[in-house]
């Protein structure tokens, strides 16, 4: 489980090599919209070549490949061995993970965060986060602003519809939602955009730069508030035995105590709970 994914550009020798001081708890290394036609082959060789020296042990990492023919089929050579956690496949169908399927005839195929891009996509997107080898759904804004012919506003109204499509698909099929990166560097911008991203359901979101790191890891963590909450629903559940009851003049069921147990699980995991409650 991740809360942060951030791109870095595979054909940058310093930013691969201080990949493990971002503090991101996912790298995805991009081979695809960042790297020139003619660079993706030093990307390729300096991305292997990191990942055989310097893979940080504590961070996730992916890399997101090319989904064009002829393209693909060389991404996936050159990982073939490599200590990958999986793969970010961009314009992602069901035709592209047919091709993708089809070059892993030795090995089972690396797990795949599918980047959801393009209208077609929003037509079998249950399709798609329903693939055996699909563990997230990946909003690409930008993208798909620019293949609906969208104008950009102030509170990402335009894409509102496609972010609560991925989530909605996620939660159904019971995988990973990832919001689209924030594309200024603005600190304000930034967290009122993680924000709108947590209050849809989002369960991480990606950056384009390091500085959001933090303000992404601190927006999907759970809070102090939060924690102490949660505790207190999970303890009256416990001690009560029951899936109903009040708690501060409150009705709380089953589906409060879910939530309640799946923030302190979270919580663990990123290290938020006190120790005693670690036991």
């Amino acid at each position: 489980m991740a809360r942060s994914y951030l791109f870095i550009p595979g054909n940058v020798p310093r930013m691969l090599t201080n990949a493990d001081v971002f503090e991101a708890d996912a790298l995805i290394i991009d081979w695809e919209d960042a790297i020139h036609a003619n660079e993706k082959d030093e990307a390729r060789e300096l991305t292997t070549a990191y990942l055989e020296s310097h893979r940080p042990e504590d961070t996730l990492v992916y890399v997101r490949i090319n989904s064009e023919a002829g393209l693909i089929e060389k991404d996936i050579e050159a990982l073939r061995e490599s200590t990958i956690d999986g793969v970010c496949l961009p314009k992602a169908s069901s035709s592209v993970l047919a091709r993708y399927e089809e070059l892993f005839s030795d090995k089972d195929p690396y797990p795949v965060i599918a980047l959801v891009e393009t209208p077609t996509a929003f037509f079998e997107l249950d399709r798609i986060a329903a693939h055996e080898h699909v563990f997230a759904l990946f909003l690409g804004g930008e993208d798909f602003r620019t293949a609906i012919r969208a104008q950009r506003t102030e509170n990402d109204e335009e894409i509102l519809l496609a972010r609560s499509m991925v989530v909605l698909a996620a939660r159904a099929q019971d995988v990973t939602a990832v919001d689209t990166p924030f594309t200024s560097l603005q600190e304000e911008g930034l967290a009122a955009d993680c924000l709108r991203a947590k209050a849809l359901g989002f369960d991480a979101k990606s950056a384009i730069h390091p500085d959001q790191v933090a303000t992404i890891n601190r927006t999907f963590s759970p809070s102090e508030k939060e924690i102490r909450n949660a505790l207190r629903i999970v303890k009256r559940h416990e001690e009560e035995e029951s899936m109903r009851f009040s708690l501060d003049g409150k009705m709380v069921d089953k589906p409060v105590i879910e939530r309640a147990k799946s923030l302190l699980e979270k919580a663990r995991l990123y290290g938020l709970l006190p120790r005693e409650d670690k036991e």
